[in-house]
């Protein structure tokens, strides 16, 4: 009778854990969608274009500087070629430094993308009670998709 007893409550048991609540998400299009997003990416757009715009200026100096030594021919100095080879090499920096700067800014506004999406979908999981939430592309068949309703907890945080 006690064997009876236990096998049922082992049955009941692992009965309730196949009915585990799961939702998935599709967090490309959670990125995608987020007003926060595109903000962020006018604005890169926007230091992107104002980068170029110097560097446009500072290659047109160069090139100035370039065409003035030339134009000298062999009259020109040692110090005006170490000039001109230390300008070159002061635009190369400038050009590592500012995509540096770019890149580090864009990791972090994307980082804070990320962060917001992990906890309202964190905050959504928890209110409608989901046992797990996976990428939608990582399922197959069956959960909820909760992609809209993690847009609209993202959108509220702004």
């Amino acid at each position: 009778m006690k064997k009876l007893s236990v096998l049922a409550l082992a049955a009941v048991m692992s009965a309730s854990a196949f009915a585990a609540k799961v939702g998935v998400v599709n967090s490309q299009e959670l990125f995608y969608k987020y007003s926060k997003t595109k903000v962020i990416e006018e604005n890169l757009k926007k230091q992107g274009a104002s980068l170029d715009n110097t560097l446009n200026q500072k290659q047109v100096e160069l090139k100035k500087l370039q065409l003035e030594l030339q134009a000298k021919g062999t009259k020109v100095t040692d110090s005006e070629k170490k000039a001109f080879e230390d300008k070159a090499k002061a635009l190369d920096k400038f050009v590592r430094d500012a995509q540096m700067k770019l890149e580090k800014e864009r990791n972090t506004r994307l980082q804070e993308v990320e962060n917001t999406m992990k906890n309202a979908i964190d905050k959504v999981a928890k209110a409608d009670k989901y046992d797990y939430v996976f990428e939608a592309g990582a399922v197959r068949f069956g959960g909820t998709d909760i992609t809209a309703k993690v847009l609209q907890e993202m959108e509220k945080t702004k």
